[in-house]
């Protein structure tokens, strides 16, 4: 089964999400599906691939972003990879990414990748007025890499954008009179190869149904119905119906509207192995914290907004962290989760409202966060430099080897990867990382630094 190429950008060839064993369980109608190879692409093309992802925050129920355009440029002209809209909730995807577009461009050297986003919300928790920062730069953010982009000929390159809001949203001012400002603090990572760690979630609608034993279908955006892939179940896949209540693909209908979680594999075709299906188009997300102990199959969970729901655990249900799957051992007393299932419709407007689960992630523990100046020793060969942080006594700092290091220009709105050597004295930097117990250093996993643009 392939991917269908139907239109010029709209879809080409997926990539690869990584690998995710399907255990046993539920009952698929095969055990996958074989691909037949064909090329990636003409020799003149390489095959670009945008996919969105999230960092975790608690401190909105909705962030809504509304992406218009991406394109890559380069020294010798830009080649658009997206133009039409699409609505992301950030939110529902800090343990999933999402793909945007995928798409032949041009082979060469970019020295950029620009997106454009027109809207901006977020929705707090109090059920309150929605607010809208100003975007800086009309919109319009540049993701740059001083290496260079490459788009190899009939090579495929993965583009995962972290818009990483926890760390996008700042409150200038206090009290009643603080105001919310949106810096581009966003990632890319470029893939040649490399592949991302975090599941597929992918909606759409079954466009046609394959009469062959690896119990595959043809999946088609709602959004853009020529835009399809072909899914695959294994023995390990688990279905569920519009109540959340465990199905088999005999219960799969062309026309129904269906989310699937699962793991792309590619040779040379793409299809796309699931883990759940849910049918209905009605499957949504929740989160909180664990306030019961599971008994009979059920727990109560204490949502972000602050009302309760129970969570009632199906035949099937699967669970997972950010290292891959787990077991049901892992659901105790206070442990963040994300659950992705069905709230079904009350008999009664006295019952509790419950969701089914289809698949549980286990939240990990979020990073700190440490400001400051950054005063000396900055040390090169130990990747280490002082700190005196606004509020406490000075400390030290080690900048972790895989450590990402953003400069971002807000006015211009303009995201540089760094490196360490381009970090000095006198900077003012927000760290995320974790305190060493051992000597009270602290780690950093990802800096940021802003700074002005020099208007060349």
């Amino acid at each position: 089964m392939t991917i269908r190429k139907t239109s010029a950008l709209a879809t080409a060839y997926l990539l690869s999400v990584a690998a995710v064993l399907l255990i046993a369980g539920c009952g698929g109608s095969g055990s996958g599906g074989t691909t037949t190879s064909s090329p990636a692409g003409p020799a003149e093309t390489g095959t670009v691939g945008l996919i969105f992802t999230d960092k975790p925050t608690e401190d909105f129920s909705a962030i809504r972003l509304n992406v218009i355009k991406a394109v890559l440029i380069g020294d010798d002209g830009q080649e658009t990879l997206f133009d039409g809209e699409k609505s992301i909730d950030l939110l529902n995807l800090t343990n999933f990414n999402e793909p945007i577009i995928f798409g032949e461009v041009r082979a060469g050297m970019y020295t950029k990748l620009r997106l454009v986003i027109d809207d901006l919300e977020l929705v707090p928790h109090d059920s309150g007025n929605s607010i809208f920062p100003s975007l800086p730069a009309n919109g319009k953010i540049d993701l740059l890499d001083p290496s260079g982009i490459p788009v190899l000929p009939g090579r495929n390159l993965l583009i995962e954008i972290d818009m990483d809001a926890n760390k996008s949203i700042k409150i200038t001012g206090a009290g009643n009179s603080g105001k919310y400002q949106f810096r581009p603090v966003v990632k890319a990572s470029f893939m040649d190869g490399g592949l991302p760690e975090k599941l597929a979630r992918v909606a759409g609608v079954v466009s046609e149904i394959f009469d062959d034993s690896a119990g595959s279908f043809l999946l088609c955006d709602i959004e853009t119905p020529t835009s399809c892939l072909t899914v695959n179940t294994a023995d390990g896949t688990c279905l569920f119906d519009n109540e959340g209540l465990p199905t088999s693909f005999a219960g799969l209908a062309v026309d129904d509207q269906v989310v699937v979680v699962g793991s792309y594999q590619r040779d040379l075709e793409i299809e796309l192995n699931a883990l759940i299906i849910e049918i209905g188009g009605n499957a949504e997300q929740v989160k909180g914290t664990v306030v019961s102990t599971p008994v009979d199959g059920s727990f109560l969970l204490l949502m972000n907004d602050g009302t309760e729901i129970v969570v009632e655990l199906q035949d099937g249900t699967k669970f997972f962290d950010a290292d891959g799957e787990i077991g049901p051992g892992s659901i105790v007393l206070g442990v963040d989760i994300e659950v992705e299932g069905v709230q079904p419709t009350k008999a009664n407007a006295e019952d509790p409202d419950i969701v089914r689960a289809a698949l549980i992630f286990v939240e990990g523990e979020q990073d700190e966060q440490l400001s400051g100046t950054i005063i000396e020793p900055v040390d090169a060969d130990t990747r280490s430099f002082g700190l005196t942080p606004a509020d406490s006594s000075d400390t030290c700092v080690r900048v972790n080897d895989d450590a990402a290091v953003l400069l971002v220009d807000v006015a211009a709105a303009e995201v540089t990867m760094g490196e360490f050597g381009d970090l000095a004295a006198g900077q003012f930097v927000d760290l995320f990382g974790v305190t060493n117990l051992t000597d009270s250093c602290f780690e950093a996993n990802e800096v940021i630094v802003e700074v002005v643009s020099d208007g060349s």
